[in-house]
């Protein structure tokens, strides 16, 4: 009987795509699924979780400590990620309890942490941690016991560790608006703040790529929040010469607000996607955003997880790096 593994080769694909696709996971292309399960048709492939010592073994449980973003659309597709490897490997009886916290409350955060601690049936944790060196102190008398993930804030060089580099994807945004400008023109940056997840991470590549250009830059302006940053822009486009804009936290809540003739005639670059975003895109108010494979990242972390629990696979330290993408107008999917 053919293999996963043996399907992937024929197909050149990773073995993980194979398994998504037979298991119906949205979060491969449909073009790509179509390919995987006709070669599965055709070669009278099983799906056989029993064949497998995996499937005899004890139930694991794990806790997915996820924070809610004022970007909806992130802490949904961070959810659709780690429900959708649930899914796919609960006939291992690998179970994980997913739960939601406020990004901007690590305190309530750390509360769920000692709470969830206490579970003595507990295999695993996947934790976007707050405050890391407190997060950190909590579970590193548990490191022995425990099978524990960061995702989207590294925690600690001693745990796994899956999530974009937000650094980069912000040189990547100043480069990409670098190639929409002339010489000499003005850029204004808005620094809205550390959401301690991304923001202060893009910024920072933001302003080490676009120092390298020879552009006149005005900022980072330090604002608090949307309602500040709209009356800024407001006053700030109508009286100023400014041709790239980009802003680090809130941008999708504050270009939505500023009116559209301000903004009509600048070149925008964003981080991050979201459905506000997306409607900017398709009315050509923000040209470009950098984002990351979100849903990827929630499958990822619980697949790694699930490898260490149930195929002993010692994980390095290192960092895996979720893929940056490209959207803009022309590319934009629903």
């Amino acid at each position: 009987m053919i293999t996963q593994k043996e399907i992937a080769e024929k197909l050149g694909i990773s073995r993980t795509t194979v398994a998504r696709a037979i298991n119906g996971s949205p979060l491969i292309k449909e073009e790509t699924k179509k390919k995987i399960l006709e070669l599965v048709k055709e070669t009278n492939y099983e799906k056989n979780y029993l064949g497998s010592s995996l499937g005899a073994k004890k139930s694991k449980r794990v806790c997915a400590l996820v924070v809610k973003s004022r970007n909806e659309f992130y802490t949904q597709e961070i959810l659709r990620g780690i429900e959708e490897v649930a899914n796919e490997y609960r006939a291992y009886n690998y179970h994980i309890d997913i739960k939601i916290t406020d990004i901007n409350d690590p305190e309530e955060q750390l509360d769920v942490l000692k709470k969830v601690l206490k579970d003595r049936e507990l295999d695993g944790i996947i934790i976007t941690p707050l405050d890391k060196n407190r997060v950190y102190e909590i579970l590193k008398p548990k490191l022995k016991d425990l099978k524990i993930l960061s995702l989207g804030i590294r925690l600690h060089r001693d745990i796994p560790h899956v999530g974009p580099d937000h650094k980069k994807q912000g040189k990547i945004a100043a480069g990409l608006l670098a190639q929409l400008l002339r010489r000499d023109e003005k850029i204004l940056i808005i620094d809205n703040g550390d959401d301690k997840v991304s923001s202060k991470l893009y910024l920072d590549g933001f302003l080490k790529r676009i120092s390298e250009e020879n552009f006149q830059i005005e900022g980072p302006i330090n604002l608090n929040g949307i309602d500040e940053s709209i009356e800024y822009l407001e006053k700030k486009l109508k009286s100023d010469n400014i041709k790239g804009l980009y802003i680090n936290r809130y941008a999708h809540d504050i270009l939505d607000k500023v009116p559209n003739n301000l903004l009509e005639d600048r070149k925008i670059v964003t981080n991050g996607i979201g459905n506000i975003i997306k409607k900017l895109i398709r009315k050509k108010i923000i040209n470009i955003t950098v984002m990351e494979e979100i849903a990827s990242e929630g499958y990822m972390a619980g697949k790694r997880v699930f490898e260490m629990l149930y195929r002993n696979k010692e994980q390095d330290r290192n960092w895996d790096i979720s893929k940056s993408h490209i959207i803009f107008y022309e590319n934009l999917e629903d």
